[in-house]
């Protein structure tokens, strides 16, 4: 593990573990209720920064992690109390977080205490924002190649742009997620500095690497719309000349035809 704890590494116990991190399901209000009641942890409907509560401090977090050969939306607040770090989140079990199990098993050490969870669960979702983004450079990176030889139709055309719009809205997303992440690493790293100061620099450096190769698919999704957007130009530019030769009587009506049904 980059930056590992320096603390003694005992046998990983779940019932260790849930001395401080209880998941609360997003549909668990009774459960919802009686942490409000016990524990003074409670969570807004709707917060999109940080704050501070009744001895918790809050971090929501929006991010996109791969399900199926699809990618699914989801919202985490990480609550980070003296003894608890609760995670509002939809289910229980939640696949984005079976990393920081598993980071917790190898290094029983971090189900000591709250901090240690929830840096183990920012590290599960950094590792995911990980993933997203090398898919997306993989599908920028094949759509560049089919803008470089496309001869499709309007169609073809159609679901290249679709496809980059989709590739850009992603990484925009782990940015923002990313913001989310360094707001609470930063956090981690200013209250349990003794503890945690070289994990969390390593995770802080991390969590800035995965949101800079997000810019650069950012920029590379661009620099392919431009090549998109210049193909279709060039596409225009060929449509005028044919029909300015076809009003000249250069060039049979039934060509220009022909390529008016081959672009749809």
């Amino acid at each position: 593990m980059s930056g590992s704890l320096s603390l003694p590494v005992d046998r990983f116990d779940t019932e260790v573990l849930g001395l401080h991190w209880i998941p609360l399901p997003e549909a668990d209000e009774n459960t919802a209720a009686v942490l409000r009641e016990r524990l003074g942890v409670d969570f807004p409907p709707v917060a999109d920064e940080p704050w501070e509560s009744g001895g918790f401090a809050y971090f929501p977090v929006t991010f996109r992690y791969p399900r199926g050969e699809s990618l699914v939306d989801a919202r985490v607040v990480l609550a980070l109390g003296a003894d608890f770090v609760v995670t509002r989140q939809p289910a229980e079990p939640f696949v984005p977080f079976d990393a920081a199990v598993a980071e917790m098993a190898r290094t029983p050490a971090l189900t000591r205490s709250p901090h240690g969870v929830l840096y183990a669960l920012l590290r599960a979702l950094n590792e995911t924002s990980e993933r997203v983004v090398a898919h997306a450079a993989d599908d920028v990176d094949a759509l560049a190649g089919l803008v470089g030889g496309l001869s499709g139709g309007a169609g073809a055309l159609r679901d290249v742009s679709a496809r980059l719009d989709r590739a850009e809205r992603t990484v925009a997303q782990v940015r923002e997620t990313q913001r989310g992440l360094a707001r609470a690493a930063r956090h981690l790293r200013a209250v349990h500095a003794d503890e945690l100061g070289a994990p969390v620099a390593a995770l802080l450096a991390a969590i800035e690497a995965a949101d800079a190769r997000a810019q650069g698919v950012q920029d590379r999704v661009r620099h392919v719309e431009a090549a998109l957007a210049a193909h279709l130009a060039l596409r225009r530019t060929r449509l005028r000349t044919l029909l300015a030769l076809c009003a000249a009587g250069l060039v049979p009506l039934l060509m220009i035809l022909g390529y008016l049904a081959f672009s749809a």
